[in-house]
Formats: structure tokens, sequence, C-alpha cells
């Protein structure tokens, strides 16, 4: 067992040297050093929770519930139009491509068959032109 373990420690770490994950983690950096984009994040997320704690609750007002969702929106819109959001979402959306083929590799390693999705993925990364998940 302390093998997988080991094994997974150096999985983990030829993750974080990746290029796919440095791109990611500067991403991050400078979307995080844009004022205006930690702000706006920040303020996105309080209205998130706001609303997970007000769903949590007994009886959420649903005007409370529509206002909140509608600030969200809002934010979410003016997150989507600030270039290092976008340029930190596309980064972790190639991150999060990658962890899916390291998975599907993982699969068909230990079960010799590829995930029962419909992605046409053939378990050949060589003739791959990119995950589509």
């Amino acid at each position: 067992m302390n093998q997988v373990f080991a094994k997974t420690r150096e999985l983990g770490q030829a993750l974080i040297e990746s290029e796919v994950y440095q791109n990611m983690k500067a991403a991050e950096d400078k979307a995080m050093q844009n004022k205006e984009a930690a702000d706006a994040m920040s303020k996105f997320l309080e209205l998130r929770g706001q609303v997970q704690e007000m769903l949590a609750g007994e009886n959420p007002d649903s005007a409370v519930l529509k206002k909140l969702s509608d600030e969200m929106d809002a934010q979410q819109e003016r997150l989507q139009m600030m270039d290092d959001i976008v340029a930190m979402n596309e980064a972790r959306g190639e991150f999060s491509n990658l962890i899916n083929q390291v998975n599907q590799v993982l699969q068909f390693i230990v079960t010799g068959r590829i995930g029962s999705d419909d992605s046409g993925c053939t378990g050949s990364c060589s003739s791959c032109s990119g995950c589509k998940h």
C-alpha cells in the first residue's frame, strides 16, 4: 500500500510541475492581483454563500432568494467580461481536462476499459484531438 501512496505523490508532483498546472496558477495569481477582478470574485462568492445559507434554512424567502440570484447573475456576467477572469477559467478548464485524461488512463489500466461515457474516446492519447469533458 505504501508503494501506491508513493506513486500517488509522484503523480501529484508531476501534475504540479506540468505546464498546464503552472499556466493555471499564473492565471489565478494574475486574476487575483487585479483588484477589480478580485473584488468582483469576492462579491460573487459572498452572494453565493448567502444563497446557500438561505437554502439551508427553513422556509427561505423567495423574494430575497430571487434578488440574491439576480445579483449573482449580474456579478457573474461582470466577471465573464474581465480578461483575467476569462483566462483563469480557461486555464482551469485545461487543467481539469488534464485531470480527466489522467483519470481515464488510470481507469483503463485498472479495469482494461474506457469509461462508459459517449465521449468517443478510443483510449489512445496519440490519436486524440483533446478530451471533450
